[in-house]
């Protein structure tokens, strides 16, 4: 019996009962317990039928057990790394997720990360054995050829890296080690275009937040989770208070930005004027970060490397956004106080007054930025003060739920209870903001909205849901879910409760296994 414990996009952890023994998954197989014959397969005991199914435009066999399958095909057929990317997912999506795929021969260590990733959860020994017996060492920096019988040690390097990627499912950092264990180009290629040519299907799966985003290279750029933001702020975002100037300002080593140093200098020497003008953070790799989402994910959970020299491709990024994102929300006035390493959004752009250079460390540094938005608004306008909570928490709630959820919570009180912020009617909460998340969770005093409105819902059989609800359990569930979303549960359009998914709507609706929510009340 297999009991899935832990998700990550296709990706997952838990564990298989053989004959009363049981092996955690991902696992590293011992050869000898697999048999593959003409006649006959079994796997770990578990003897295997034979059926053909179509893949695309291919017709493969695949050999099955209660609890495996084995597509029998030719290792030589995933030296390409679109084939492999193409061919994973298809299985996947014609099997489903309630039985743990396992292909001989293709344990090549430095590819194990970006496999496990697609969605293979077992691997063997078999290339292990055979470039150890031939002197090949795995090592953390690649194969060494020492000469000498490694295939014990190579078996041992196996088993301890698809350990760590068990806790990366279970700590929701894979991303980060698939990223770090880009050692061969092919490694590169099969995440490039699960990110790319896949993007559209790996996004469903991938999770709504993971704890934080460690962006270390380029391949961070095109992350579902980054892209996802990106593309919010740059299509549907909408400016606060109808503000007619905007501000581009640099990011800070401390999120959110606005606790940082630099930043609360600019609050302190701007006053209020602020309440002029749309502040936009620059960064990678989320680009653009207007000021009301830096406390949502992904904008107050990354962190990058901080060397002040930027890549072609972070710069490419950076106009491309600021140019559309401008053209978008028509702002009378722009302006860009940024320092010397982003000067080059003022050569790109053909800048003159609208670009300000931040003389950091200087005594006057705000002078020139204090002077321009004075001259901009000499006389005072009819705005006067802004609620930036408000602001904030509307804003949050539109980039998590949907432009459907503004006309249901415009009318909500703020109340500050038990150190949280919470948006209430009379006494009853209806959302949490959670500052250690960077989203709000869903009251059930809520639950009715979504049910009209059709979103983020998971429908249930008959039952009470206690702490967790188990993907048998599930009948229905909305497209816009996705894993670690906030969702109401229901039965039949009877509310029965709210919760966090720990399941994509495509793995919830093709497996009756493991944990699809947890339950909040």
């Amino acid at each position: 019996m297999i009991k899935s414990q832990s998700f990550f996009a296709y990706s997952r952890s838990g564990y298989i009962d053989i004959n009363g023994k049981e092996i955690e998954f991902p696992s590293v197989l011992d050869s000898n317990t697999v048999q593959i014959k003409e006649d006959q397969i079994s796997l770990m005991g578990e003897n295997a039928t034979k059926r053909d199914i179509n893949i695309g435009k291919r017709n493969i066999t695949i050999a099955e057990t209660n609890d495996f399958i084995v597509p029998l095909i030719n290792p030589f057929f995933l030296k390409r790394s679109r084939q492999t990317v193409n061919l994973i997912l298809d299985i996947k999506k014609n099997v489903g997720y309630d039985k743990l795929l396992y292909i001989p021969g293709i344990s090549d260590p430095y590819l194990i990360p970006q496999l496990f990733m697609l969605g293979i959860d077992l691997f063997d020994d078999v290339n292990a054995d055979i470039e150890g017996s031939h002197g090949t060492l795995y090592t953390m920096m690649g194969r060494i050829y020492n000469g000498e019988d490694d295939s014990k040690a190579n078996g041992k390097f196996l088993q301890e890296l698809v350990s760590l990627l068990k806790k990366g499912v279970e700590s929701m950092t894979l991303m980060e080690m698939v990223e770090r264990w880009n050692i061969s180009s092919k490694a590169r290629e099969i995440i490039r275009m699960l990110m790319d040519e896949k993007s559209g299907e790996f996004e469903k799966v991938y999770p709504r937040t993971t704890g934080s985003v460690i962006a270390g290279g380029l391949e961070s750029l095109e992350r579902p989770d980054i892209a996802r933001f990106n593309r919010y702020v740059l299509e549907d975002y909408i400016k606060p208070n109808n503000l007619e100037t905007i501000l581009f300002l640099p990011c800070s080593a401390r999120k959110p930005y606005s606790q940082s140093k630099s930043h609360r200098e600019i609050f302190e020497a701007l006053g209020s004027l602020r309440r002029h003008i749309n502040e936009v953070i620059v960064t990678s790799p989320i680009t653009l970060v207007p000021r009301e989402l830096e406390e949502t994910y992904p904008a107050g959970f990354y962190d990058i490397p901080v060397t002040g020299n930027w890549f072609m491709e972070e710069k490419e990024n950076i106009i491309r956004s600021i140019k559309s994102f401008v053209s978008k929300n028509q702002y009378k006035n722009t302006i860009f106080f940024l320092p010397e390493d982003m000067l080059f959004v003022k050569e790109r752009l053909n800048l003159n007054e609208d670009f300000i250079l931040w003389r950091k460390g200087n005594d006057n540094q705000f002078d020139e930025l204090k002077e321009r938005i004075s001259r901009i608004h000499a006389e005072e306008d009819s705005r006067g003060r802004r609620d930036f909570m408000r602001e904030k928490l509307l804003s949050i709630a539109r980039y998590q739920f949907g432009e459907w959820i503004l006309p249901h919570i415009d009318g909500l009180k703020i109340n500050r209870m038990f150190n949280q912020f919470m948006l209430v009617d009379g006494n009853k909460p209806f959302f949490v903001f959670n500052e250690r998340l960077g989203k709000f969770t869903i009251h059930k005093n809520a639950a009715e909205l979504f049910i009209k409105a059709r979103k983020f819902l998971v429908e249930i059989d008959d039952f009470k849901p206690t702490a967790s609800i188990y993907a048998m359990g599930v009948k229905d569930c909305t497209e816009d879910v996705r894993q670690e979303d906030e969702v109401v549960i229901h039965h039949s359009g009877t509310v029965r409760g709210t919760g966090i998914a720990k399941m994509s709507k495509e793995v919830m609706m093709n497996t009756h296994k493991g944990v699809a929510v947890k339950v909040r009340n």
